[in-house]
């Protein structure tokens, strides 16, 4: 029976060997299944800071129940500044825009061509920050700012729930 159980883990062995030499993927079925994460880019991931500006935005608001949308362009383009990115470790600074506590650590994920910065203040709010492998010109990146905050009264609050997404574009030095 020994015997058996030995002859029965040494052809698994060589199996799973075989495949892996061959380099097929296990899947269900017998069928091979596709890597659903994307390959990682090496333009985002060579980035050590950003300089974005944004000078399309929208913005959220409720009036009577009613959820209303308002999109424009920026009077003042929104400006970030994005400062000892190490995508390896997920960390970097961040200055400016209006959800931003200056200084502070954020955290960085690097996911296939998006690039994401994200950053929970004390008060609850929410800042993310994408830029995609993508040029607008002069080899700037694409990149959107979003924010959701809500305070309900009190130092900093307004009542109101605060949100906004803005459009713009960054500048990497590598």
């Amino acid at each position: 029976m020994k015997q058996v159980a030995l002859i029965v883990l040494i052809l698994g062995l060589v199996f799973v060997v075989n495949r892996l030499v061959l380099g097929q993927r296990f899947g269900r079925g017998g069928r091979e299944r596709r890597n659903r994460i994307p390959e990682t880019s090496a333009t985002l991931q060579s980035v050590k800071s950003l300089t974005c500006r944004f000078t399309a935005a929208a913005s959220g608001s409720w009036e009577s129940g009613e959820s209303h949308v308002r999109l424009k362009d920026a009077d003042t383009p929104v400006s970030l500044a994005i400062r000892d990115i190490d995508v390896h470790d997920g960390t970097a600074e961040i200055a400016g825009g209006s959800s931003f506590r200056g200084g502070d650590n954020v955290i960085v994920k690097l996911v296939g061509a998006n690039l994401h910065f994200l950053d929970m203040a004390l008060n609850g709010g929410l800042g993310v920050v994408t830029v995609f492998a993508k040029e607008t010109h002069d080899g700037r990146l694409q990149a959107v700012y979003s924010r959701a905050a809500y305070v309900e009264s009190g130092p900093g609050g307004s009542g109101e729930p605060e949100t906004g997404q803005y459009y713009g574009d960054c500048e990497a030095e590598r």
